[in-house]
């Protein structure tokens, strides 16, 4: 049960502060911020806990930035891009899959402690 209130009260804030983002951004330029910082705090953390344990990951991870990032938002959007213009749509899709991955990788290796990647 622990579990489940933890990824409920980290879906709560992760959400809250999506629509903070939200508020103040189009739906565009919100889809880029919250996925490429999203992207990093989840390699950060997941470097992190890998030296230090698990304390608080399912509130951090799975609950508050699975609620703060909109892979479905970005999915969407990106099928519009498609449509309208494909080559930019392909453009769009590879740059923030491409952005996210490369930043989420670089909190990963700088909160993991080393500098080689042994997987």
């Amino acid at each position: 049960m622990k579990n489940y209130i933890q990824v409920f009260l980290g879906g709560m804030v992760g959400s809250l502060l999506r629509y903070l983002v939200q508020l103040y951004t189009s739906t565009s330029v919100m889809l880029w911020i919250v996925n490429i910082i999203g992207s990093f705090v989840l390699g950060s953390l997941n470097g992190y806990f890998l030296k230090k344990g698990k304390q608080a990951n399912l509130f951090l991870t799975t609950g508050m930035l699975g609620a703060f990032t909109t892979f479905s938002t970005f999915t969407g959007n990106w099928f519009n891009q498609l449509q309208e213009h494909f080559l930019l749509g392909i453009y769009y899709g590879v740059a923030m899959t491409l952005t996210c991955f490369t930043v989420a990788f670089i909190g990963y290796v700088l909160n993991r402690g080393k500098l080689a990647w042994n997987g």
